[in-house]
């Protein structure tokens, strides 16, 4: 049975504080990665403990030298170093011949005041007049684990935000985004956040389209029976996640079965129609 398809959008999400790759049009020499046989941060001013822990936790790895220095420069971030600047690595003592190739890497750093967090607010996140609250101030600061008072963590803020992010995806606002603004105090060396959220309208559950050959005769009725148990509710990729597990066997891992999935969002009817592309 050949089901016809229509054409779908795909939307994607940004996180704050990720590591970023370096770019494709890099040189080969850049985006190639690299066996870091030692690691020196060159810096005057940055203190052993944090040398060290930098070093123990790339050398021996293998790195394209851009995404090694952003690493590096990551690592200070989560520690403090919100204005940390790593330079381009050195490689000295390159050998092609081992597969990846492999060098002693230094790169210099520039550490920069160390800073702690004082507190984290949300703006955006309901309008009392208008709007029903989804999650109370208190709910999204929980999704942040650091502690006012402590050291200033990048990463960690980021792995806040994409919580932040999941939780109004439960609910079905697809369309969810936030913005992170730093509150720097440089006499006192803190940094407050404001989160501006906007949460846009929730989608929900619509049609669902199959596309391609069925595995067996009968899979694609017995998908759009079950189907009803997903229709006009919110939308949530985790329990189209469940409901793939539950309903499509021919895929014995349901992350494989979630990369033939296409949505198509309607910004009027507030549906989200959803592309299964059968295998």
């Amino acid at each position: 049975m050949r089901i016809k398809a229509a054409a779908f959008l795909l939307a994607g999400l940004a996180t704050w504080g990720s590591v970023v790759i370096a770019a494709q049009d890099a040189t080969p020499s850049q985006s190639s990665p690299v066996l870091v046989r030692t690691l020196t941060l060159v810096s005057g001013d940055l203190a052993a403990t944090d040398r060290q822990r930098i070093v123990s936790a790339f050398q021996g790895g293998a790195y394209p030298p851009q995404e090694l220095a952003e690493r590096v420069r990551q690592a200070l971030r989560d520690v403090g170093f919100y204005k940390a600047t790593a330079e381009a690595p050195q490689l000295t003592a390159i050998n092609e011949s081992t597969q990846p190739r492999s060098a002693d890497v230094s790169i210099r750093v520039t550490p920069g005041a160390q800073y702690r967090l004082t507190e984290i607010h949300f703006s955006g996140a309901a309008d009392f007049t208008k709007n029903q609250l989804v999650y109370t101030p208190e709910q999204l600061r929980a999704q942040f684990r650091l502690e006012p008072g402590s050291l200033f963590n990048a990463t960690a803020i980021g792995q806040g935000l994409m919580r932040v992010r999941d939780l109004y995806l439960t609910k079905g606002y697809a369309d969810f985004a936030s913005i992170p603004k730093p509150e720097i105090d440089e006499t006192h060396h803190t940094i407050g956040l404001t989160i501006v959220v906007d949460k846009g309208r929730p989608y929900y559950f619509g049609r669902l389209i199959l596309d391609g050959v069925e595995p067996h005769a009968g899979d694609a009725n017995s998908l759009l029976g079950a189907w009803s148990s997903l229709q006009s509710r919110p939308f949530d990729p985790k329990a189209l996640a469940s409901w793939l597990a539950k309903n499509a066997p021919f895929w014995a891992d349901s992350s494989e079965s979630m990369q033939h999935i296409s949505t198509a969002p309607n910004p009027v009817t507030q549906l989200m129609d959803v592309q299964l592309k059968l295998p």
